[in-house]
């Protein structure tokens, strides 16, 4: 996770802004392969829909699905918090690396994570939408500086 100069949102409560710090330090976790500490940020009856996978109900079925993604190779660039009571939405990039001839190469691609968080505060389901771009290449319409 590159969370370095990355301010916190503004909170309209301790609570969100709790909430806030656990969802950030999921990425940390996740981004270092810390499961037990993924873990302890999550609810029992944690749910994690990603595009591609099928839906993950419970915490055991949760960190199993991230176990088997689990790789150094792979981390979190957030450049967007939005915090709201019992919701916490991330925007962001995902990075990859593969090894190339002779260096690795990262392969990337932008996120929105949608966290429902319990009233304790922990996370109690992540729904992530990745950016796919339009069929056949760009939108029809390019946003100018004019576009209102």
């Amino acid at each position: 996770m590159n969370s370095d100069n990355f301010p916190m949102p503004p909170a309209g409560s301790t609570v969100t802004a709790a909430g806030v710090k656990h969802v950030m330090l999921t990425y940390h976790y996740l981004d270092i392969g810390d499961i037990d500490g993924y873990a302890s940020l999550t609810e029992q009856d944690v749910t994690l829909d990603h595009p591609g996978a099928p839906p993950h109900r419970g915490r055991d079925a949760v960190l199993s699905a991230h176990a088997a993604q689990a790789t150094l190779l792979r981390r979190h660039e957030l450049d967007t918090v939005i915090a709201e009571e019992g919701r916490v939405v991330v925007l962001g990039r995902v990075l990859r690396q593969t090894p190339g001839p002779g260096e690795r190469v990262s392969h990337g691609v932008d996120f929105a994570d949608v966290f429902t968080l319990s009233g304790q505060t922990l996370v109690r389901g992540c729904r992530r939408y990745y950016y796919a771009p339009p069929p056949g290449g760009p939108a029809p319409y390019p946003e100018t500086s004019d576009a209102r």
